[in-house]
């Protein structure tokens, strides 16, 4: 397993969950998780699946960024 050379879809999603949790280290593994599952959902059909984890990292980040930070 290499981070920069994925052998898999799987495999390259779990590294962008890891660097989503060092980004954004006030959401937990459980919420990055599910995040990442929602963002996925629009490219099940997609055949050719090389591209689906970049595409997913730049939508979830751009996601977060628009989001406010909520403090309680």
């Amino acid at each position: 397993m290499s981070c920069t050379n994925p052998a898999s879809e799987y495999e390259a999603l779990l590294y962008l969950a890891q660097r989503l949790e060092l980004r954004f280290p006030y959401l937990d593994e459980t919420e990055i998780l599910a995040m990442i599952a929602e963002e996925l959902e629009p490219f099940s059909n997609v055949k050719m699946r090389y591209y689906v984890p970049l595409l997913v990292e730049r939508n979830l980040v751009e996601r977060l960024r628009r989001t406010p930070l909520l403090v309680s």
